[in-house]
């Protein structure tokens, strides 16, 4: 019944008839119906508010930029994501992440909501979830590859993909400027420092590294992202991979090869 109360339609401070019906539709025992009945409608409203209010507050330390530029049209969909489903996680850093998710099938849909909205979203609310990620063993620095065995990784990382060139975007709330429409491919990681870095990465790069955090071997991964892109596997291929992932080691985002498996 409070997470009717919370989540659902908003109730009049004297509609005691729609707060009976959700009691009774909630199943709530007569003793407390009867409480409930007899208490202050007002004091549960300001329960509602400080909920809500946390939730919204939430979001907008993940994603403040798309939040600014959506306006009133982000409070529709916010209302309309606490109604249809609710928060599932116990963590207010992953609110965000389950309303974009309710709202990517949504969004391409709306005409009221502009193309990029989802990239510049997702692209904000990746720095809370690789910044809550655990590191790594950065001070091991980084171990030999071979070819047949798959990459470690850190935990604090993602590779994000783009249609707008979201990260280019001024950190003003106030900037109205409308992104770039370009493919754009960024591996996320979180450096020794504990700072959230991203890195521009190739097309071939890019399909490379998904493959790699997919848990694939080294050198299946550089094959199958360059039949998949019909690039030739020669020198300059394997020269530029190796120069990546060493790049990628020195940054602290890479530890080895894995030992526990190989393919």
């Amino acid at each position: 019944m409070m997470a009717d109360l919370v989540f659902g339609p908003e109730l009049a401070v004297d509609d005691r008839a729609s707060l009976l019906a959700r009691i009774e539709r909630s199943g709530v025992p007569e003793p407390d119906r009867d409480a409930l009945l007899a208490s202050d409608l007002s004091r549960l409203l300001v329960y509602r508010k400080l909920v809500r209010a946390n939730l919204r507050d939430a979001m907008f330390s993940s994603i403040p930029r798309t939040m600014s530029r959506l306006g009133p049209l982000f409070d529709e969909y916010f209302d309309r994501f606490l109604a249809d489903c609710a928060p599932q996680t116990h963590y207010l850093r992953d609110v965000t992440v389950e309303l974009l998710d309710f709202c990517a099938p949504l969004w391409p849909e709306d005409p009221r909501v502009p193309d990029w909205a989802m990239d510049l979203a997702r692209h904000e609310a990746v720095q809370i979830e690789v910044g809550a990620k655990a590191g790594g063993a950065h001070d091991e620095g980084t171990g030999a590859l071979e070819l047949d065995a798959p990459v470690q990784f850190i935990e604090a990382v993602r590779l994000m993909r783009y249609g707008w060139a979201v990260h280019l975007l001024s950190e003003d709330l106030d900037d109205r400027t409308v992104p770039e429409p370009r493919r754009t491919d960024l591996f996320v990681y979180r450096s020794p420092e504990h700072e959230v870095r991203y890195l521009e990465l190739t097309p071939l790069a890019a399909a490379i590294l998904e493959r790699l955090l997919a848990g694939q071997a080294l050198g299946a991964s550089i094959r199958e992202a360059c039949a998949a892109l019909t690039v030739e596997v020669d020198e300059a291929v394997i020269q530029g991979s190796a120069r990546v992932l060493a790049d990628l080691g020195e940054r602290g985002a890479l530890i080895g090869k894995r030992e526990d498996q190989r393919a």
